[in-house]
């Protein structure tokens, strides 16, 4: 949007929640919001003990994994079909490669996983101002877990309540994915960036 105030927004993926910016300054209006200082490495990488987690489909109505073509059929919804003897419901499916699949999906569980891990090893109630997604880094597809900090113009700055380095040795390094379907389990290795963003408020 067109504005004189220095904005810093990034896209996240699917899986993740994005923070909203709220209200537009005009063109001569200057923000007297100050920016603080980025961390020398930023996206850092995760630095955390690396994790493995599970998850089962073995018994899932909305998944079957077909291993002749190497593909996951997904229900993603239904079909109304009416007539004399009432109405019917029949399962709309789409196909996908599991190669694509379990990159998707294993991110969004890898995601989840690693911000639980970060509340469990660093025992805090609120992970307010911090957001997970799947975004990518250098070309390649991540686990982003994003330090939201937002200064505004009366001099205050809303933070996480730990320090951006406390969050890069609280997320795991690395975290596995392992999708049971049947004989198959499917895997992908997931390594997280913090990427530290400010926001201007109002």
């Amino acid at each position: 949007m067109p504005s004189s105030r220095r904005r810093f927004v990034r896209a996240i993926a699917a899986g993740g929640s994005m923070s909203v910016l709220t209200g537009c300054a005009s063109e001569s209006e200057e923000s007297t919001a100050t920016p603080l200082p980025e961390p020398e490495s930023n996206p850092a990488p995760a630095s955390g003990d690396s994790i493995t987690v599970s998850r089962d489909y073995r018994d899932s109505s909305k998944y079957d994994y077909y291993p002749d073509t190497g593909e996951i059929r997904r229900r993603t919804g239904y079909r109304k079909h009416t007539n004399e003897s009432g109405t019917t419901k029949e399962p709309i499916y789409t196909r996908e490669p599991a190669s694509s699949w379990v990159t998707r999906s294993g991110g969004t569980v890898a995601g989840k996983a690693a911000m639980q891990t970060v509340r469990k090893r660093l025992d805090v109630e609120s992970l307010d101002n911090l957001t997970q997604g799947i975004g990518y880094d250098d070309g390649v597809r991540r686990v982003m877990i994003g330090y939201v900090v937002w200064p505004n113009r009366s001099g205050e700055t809303r933070t996480p309540a730990i320090e951006f380095e406390t969050l890069v040795d609280a997320v795991p390094a690395t975290v596995t994915t392992k999708l049971q379907f049947e004989e198959t389990v499917l895997s992908a290795t997931f390594h997280p960036v913090v990427e530290f963003r400010q926001q201007y408020l109002d």
